[in-house]
């Protein structure tokens, strides 16, 4: 069945967009140790494409993530490593300023070119530490913006001439133990929660 026309532009702009993330996918789950009975967080799942790889790949984990647009949830909750998942797949429509899980329920949160759409990206790192456990790494890998990114961005910090560096500064105002980049093209940042 086709989708409606409104539709369209948004799902093919979610094929595209898992395309260009392949390469990103494999980054973001590179030294990524998770348990075997562990729990990831995807801010920004988009299509969904990076959870059914890791639930495909590990059969016991919980794979749960916050998406603002609609047709992205529905593609994601359409695919067949997700509705395999049954309750170990938790996508919902929502956004990173309004994590609604309990406090240390996460050993991973996992951001994928999203952190330039996080207006409030104070409070939105706020509430990843409280739903990360002790211990638990929050990664982000940012898109490049030579020069500072477009002045439409929401964020900021992606806004600023040096991304990474703000980003850096902002991790450890909120809280976070550790702050290391892994990798500079795309930037790879791990972020440990005390």
């Amino acid at each position: 069945m086709r989708p409606p026309l409104a539709m369209a532009p948004t799902r093919w702009f979610g094929h595209v967009m898992e395309l260009m993330n392949r390469p990103a996918y494999r980054q973001a789950r590179k030294g990524l140790n998770l348990p075997a009975d562990g729990a990831l967080l995807e801010i920004g799942f988009g299509t969904g494409a990076f959870a059914a790889q890791l639930l495909d790949d590990m059969p016991t984990i919980l794979v749960a993530g916050v998406d603002p647009s609609a047709p992205m949830v529905a593609m994601a909750q359409g695919k067949r490593a997700i509705r395999k998942a049954g309750t170990r797949a938790d996508l919902r429509l929502g956004s990173v300023d309004d994590l609604d899980w309990p406090a240390h329920t996460f050993d991973a949160v996992v951001a994928i070119h999203t952190f330039q759409f996080w207006a409030k990206p104070e409070l939105a790192l706020k509430g990843i530490l409280r739903v990360l456990k002790p211990g638990g790494v929050l990664r982000l890998l940012l898109r490049a913006h030579p020069g500072g990114g477009p002045s439409w961005l929401p964020n900021p910090v992606s806004r600023s001439k040096d991304e990474v560096a703000g980003t850096l500064r902002l991790l450890g105002a909120a809280g976070f133990e550790q702050v290391v980049q892994i990798e500079k093209s795309p930037a790879i940042i791990d972020a440990i929660a005390p």
